[in-house]
């Protein structure tokens, strides 16, 4: 982990309130994992956090997704292709895929931004990807190919429903040592891991928390892990430093 100045190389826009900025940077293009997240500088405010949605180690760039949802989020959205950020990153940890052939990938909101990453880095490796995305509507739908299975809360495409009730219509018996990878809202997630658990298959998830400083330094960002193996009911761990990712079964919700 490291700060880089690095230079916007292009940005796109994929719906009215999200894009695609792609970053130079090799160091972090060679160095990130699926999972990984980078803090980006704003002009007027503290950094923000995004999870790396691609990393292509030969042009050495990687690239975020920026949906608009605040002032931060509003000003690095309206970068121009040439722009001077200060990047912090790779940071916190990512999958742990060791031992899993099938990875079924889920995929709620911004969660298909780092779920992209982990499509692209482990199916580059052999390994067999399902992924899984839910949206509200039709017109919110990115980042998704014609293998991907969608939902939408209205029905306006793919599945009527939400995640779990795409998970639902999966042939679970044709995967060979599976393992649910999600990131999204944390309800979504919630729920994804209490169908992971009916299934008895391993779930991982990616706590996305409101983060300052990145480096688990502020502590803004911490959740409730269980820690009996401590003698403890639970501990507050740094999604920034001791996550984002952690087994469903270790998380309080």
């Amino acid at each position: 982990m490291q700060e880089y100045k690095c230079t916007i190389t292009e940005i796109s826009k994929l719906n009215a309130d999200t894009v695609y900025i792609t970053i130079s940077c090799p160091e972090i293009a060679k160095a990130a994992v699926p999972g990984q997240f980078v803090n980006i500088s704003a002009d007027k405010f503290l950094k923000r956090p995004f999870g790396i949605a691609s990393a292509d180690t030969e042009k050495g760039t990687f690239c975020i997704g920026v949906k608009v949802v605040g002032k931060g989020t509003q000003e690095i959205s309206s970068f121009k292709q040439g722009k001077a950020v200060d990047v912090l990153g790779p940071l916190g940890n990512g999958f742990n895929v060791d031992g899993y052939d099938d990875l079924v990938l889920v995929a709620g909101g911004t969660g298909v931004f780092p779920i992209n990453f982990a499509k692209e880095y482990y199916g580059a490796r052999g390994k067999k990807i399902t992924v899984v995305q839910g949206f509200r509507t039709q017109d919110q739908i990115i980042m998704s190919d014609k293998d991907s299975i969608v939902s939408t809360d209205d029905g306006s495409f793919g599945i009527h429903g939400n995640c779990c009730d795409a998970l639902k219509t999966l042939d679970w018996n044709s995967f060979s040592k599976p393992v649910i990878m999600t990131v999204g809202p944390l309800p979504m997630m919630k729920f994804t891991g209490l169908l992971a658990r009916e299934l008895n298959v391993p779930c991982y998830v990616s706590m996305e928390q409101r983060m300052a400083c990145g480096i688990g330094i502020c502590l803004v960002c911490v959740c409730k892990i269980k820690a009996e193996a401590e003698g403890r009911e639970f501990d507050h761990k740094r999604c920034c430093k001791d996550g984002p990712v952690f087994p469903y079964e270790e998380v309080i919700w």
